[in-house]
């Protein structure tokens, strides 16, 4: 007996264990044939969530017939029995649940299905709720964000204290090209145009770049229209500045082919400020009417995008052009003078000294999606052409006018040629690979009576790999390496009119010599690696934790290296330093979050220490230059930086709503002599956002009206770099009030919102106009109407 059990035993193992087993890939697409990620994928003895690119694989599926299912919030499960008699590779399209679903609004992290750094993610419904005249403005409330106003009309990304080329913007998968160096103007791009935007927060450059050392802000409008024509309009009229807009959106699909538009038109005049009078150059300036003279504008912006959509794949064409011109405060323009700040009875004029900015950019998508792979090629080509026009008089008697535009100051015209590739490729379940490469020419050729910046080429060459791992549903790790070489040529130039001048007004011929060689000629290449270690831990059911480590590396930039001029829009005499080397920074940020149904939570602090942090220092020296004041030199220095940023959010019972987020920094120099040690400039203080929110029913359709008030606090900045100014603290209150409803049947929305209700006096230690004492505008009633057709 013992012998025939024995027997039997080893048959049936035998029998078990010479069944074949095989695996099965598949990708989860929606009705646009777009990827599905965090789908649940089950089969009769194993399940998985589908990845960033819709993607899952099996690898132990035994031969025969298997149950599959796949599901997801909002579309019919997929189930379908399975035979499996090979290695197996699915594409499963899910179908639109037409179930009416109550509001589902995606914050934060949720999304995220692999190890990073800190995002949030923002869609355009929420955008929509949040417009504040910017793009950049919309996303002031987010943790770890701060914005770089200029006025009322544009507004640069900082992110964790670091701005400029420290922050890369992303539009479409390429990375925006511009003037980001200077710090008057905005971002290129039209307000409306968002459908998701996501804020990467802490160093990025494994995958984007050396100049993502703070982060990066990604923007997107890729996804396909539903089939048929459809669009939108939006009405838009503000207080402060009187802007009169309005965006037309219009989109269309027809089988696989699509199109998307929008054409927006901006008018603004002259923007209110809670002051009387603003101290330049130790001289008082009256502000009539309480009317900062010449900050009127309009912007015109143009969108089209054509795309195909195929099987396992899909491609876009887009073009834009977004234009925009606006004026100069007048009084603060080379030597004050009041004549030109007299009130001349009209707010909507723009006279000198002005600023037009032109970005126009082409650009081509592709994305090929396999069970296994995901392929991209981003290619595009941009001009961003910018010029700043004063009148001539304003500077050195000696300097004859040029015959043709003679009022034109500086001129800016930067063209760009990008190429991005990458590709993902999941093995196993539990085991994906990315690489990627990335190459940019640029030539940026300039002209004007005024000098600032030399003419320069650059190109910038980067190839990466990263490597994620999955051991099991608790723990996922990636890491990877990039390499990147970067060449700058700059073309020198001598003035020997300014020489001329120098010595006339006698200077030594030293002093004229050096003031007169605006810039050398340079050949300067860097190269070095940055890498990335990372760990989330889903500690349990509501609690994830995520750490990342890393060096980051950035050339300088030829602001940096080649700067030699005033720059009236920035009210100083800026100087680069040619021998600058690459800046680099190791840094390590934790990220916690708790989730449960009604609350969310994260907190997440952060290191970086720089050996060579390059940076914009005020010298306290006057500058010799005429009608300028003291010299700003690009300088670098060993530096630390950390901070934290808390983000809370909860509902505290049904129909009401509260958000907290919140941010401390802190930085400073390590000196390197007995020199003493000071912060870094321009960094913004501690602060935070807080908004409550009530929503109720006034229809039996679900429809919900949302009722709040909130309050912006900024404590006071006195760390600051040597001869910096202090700014005071402040706290703002507003309010907001979004009431949807239908005309004619077409889904309609009316936001009216309320920014600086009690009409403060208060300064953005960051902001533009800081030095020149000018205040942030004032009290502002924003309207804005958006109706669906």
């Amino acid at each position: 007996m013992r012998i025939l059990v024995t027997i039997l035993f080893i048959l049936l193992s035998f029998s078990v264990f010479s069944q074949e087993r095989y695996h099965v890939a598949g990708l989860v697409l929606d009705e646009n044939n777009m990827p599905v990620p965090g789908s649940y994928v089950q089969t009769e003895n194993e399940q998985t969530v589908t990845d960033n690119n819709g993607r899952f694989v099996f690898n132990q599926i035994t031969a025969g017939h298997t149950q599959l299912s796949v599901s997801f919030m909002g579309y019919k499960t997929f189930d379908t029995l399975l035979i499996v008699n090979g290695h197996k590779h699915l594409r499963i399209n899910l179908t639109p649940d037409n179930i009416h679903l109550s509001e589902v609004e995606v914050r934060g992290n949720n999304m995220q299905t692999a190890p990073g750094l800190s995002r949030e993610t923002i869609f355009a419904e929420q955008l929509h709720r949040q417009f504040n005249g910017t793009l950049v403005r919309s996303l002031e409330r987010q943790s770890g964000f701060n914005t770089m106003d200029i006025g009322a009309a544009a507004s640069k990304p900082v992110i964790r204290g670091m701005g400029f080329n420290r922050v890369v913007v992303v539009n479409n998968g390429l990375k925006q090209e511009g003037q980001q160096w200077g710090a008057d103007h905005g971002l290129e791009i039209d307000p409306f145009l968002s459908e998701q935007v996501e804020i990467i927060k802490g160093a990025a450059s494994l995958e984007h770049g050396s100049d993502a050392i703070g982060g990066i802000l990604k923007i997107s409008n890729r996804r396909p229209p539903d089939e048929g024509i459809s669009g939108s309009f939006h009405l838009l009229g503000k207080s402060v500045n009187e802007t009169v807009g309005g965006s037309l959106f219009l989109q269309g699909r027809h089988n696989r082919l699509f199109f998307k538009s929008r054409l927006t038109l901006m008018e603004y005049g002259d923007y209110r400020i809670p002051t009387d009078s603003i101290v330049y150059l130790t001289r008082n300036i009256p502000i009539h009417n309480r009317r900062l003279k010449n900050s009127a504008g309009h912007d015109y912006n143009l969108f089209f995008q054509a795309g195909y959509l195929g099987e396992f794949w899909r491609t876009s064409i887009t073009a834009s052009r977004v234009w925009q011109k606006s004026g100069f405060f007048p009084g603060a323009h080379g030597i004050p003078d009041l004549r030109r700040v007299k009130d001349d009875g009209n707010y909507r004029n723009i006279e000198l000294p002005h600023q037009n900015v032109e970005h126009i950019s082409m650009t081509s998508n592709t994305t090929i999606h396999t069970p296994h792979s995901t392929i991209m090629l981003d290619l595009g080509v941009q001009n961003n052409h910018r010029q700043e026009w004063a009148e001539f008089h304003t500077h050195f008697g000696n300097q004859p006018p040029p015959q043709t535009n003679p009022d034109l100051e500086l001129d800016f015209n930067l063209i760009t040629y990008s190429a991005n590739g990458r590709w993902n490729f999941r093995f196993t379940p539990n085991h994906a690979i990315t690489t990627g490469i990335q190459s940019q020419w640029q030539k940026n050729e300039t002209d004007g009576y005024a000098f600032l910046l030399p003419e320069y080429k650059r190109s910038a060459n980067g190839a990466f790999i990263k490597y994620d791992y999955e051991p099991n549903r608790r723990w996922k790790f990636n890491g990877g390496i990039r390499y990147d070489l970067i060449s700058l040529e700059t073309k020198g130039y001598f003035d020997p009119i300014l020489q001329q001048y120098m010595l006339n007004q006698g200077r030594s011929a030293e002093t004229a010599a050096f003031y007169a060689t605006r810039a050398i000629e340079t050949d300067r290449k860097f190269n070095n690696y940055s890498w990335l270690v990372g760990a989330t831990w889903n500690a349990g059911q509501n609690i994830k934790l995520s750490l990342n480590l890393g060096e980051s590396f950035r050339a300088p930039t030829a602001i940096e290296l080649g700067a030699n001029g005033v720059h009236h829009g920035s009210f100083r005499h800026e100087l680069g330093d040619p021998h600058l080397s690459p800046e680099r920074g190791f840094f390590a940020d934790v990220t916690m979050n708790y989730k449960t149904y009604r609350r969310q939570i994260s907190v997440s602090p952060y290191v970086y220490h720089f050996s060579n942090y390059i940076f914009l220092r005020p010298t306290g020296e006057w500058s010799y230059l005429p009608h300028t004041g003291q010299i700003f030199r690009f300088s670098e220095s060993e530096a630390v930086m950390s901070g934290v940023e808390i983000s809370y959010f909860e509902e505290l019972h049904p129909g009401w709503e509260i958000e907290i987020n919140a941010e401390w920094l802190y930085n400073q120099q390590i000196a390197q002599t007995n020199n003493a040690a000071y912060p870094l400039p321009f960094s913004p203080p501690a602060n935070g956002f807080i908004e409550l929110t009530r929503l109720f029913r006034y229809s039996t359709n679900d429809t919900r009206v949302r009722l709040s008030l909130n309050s912006r606090v900024a404590a006071s900045q006195n760390r600051i770099a040597r001869n910096e100014k202090t700014t005071p603290g402040y706290i703002l209150f507003g309010s907001a009030i979004s009431v949807p409803f239908r005309i004619s049947g077409l889904n309609s929305e009316l936001n009216l919102t309320g920014h600086n209700l009690l009409n403060k006096r208060y300064y953005n230690h960051i902001s533009f106009y800081r030095n020149l004492e000018i205040p942030e505008p004032g009290r502002n009633i924003q309207l804005l109407l958006k109706i669906e057709f």
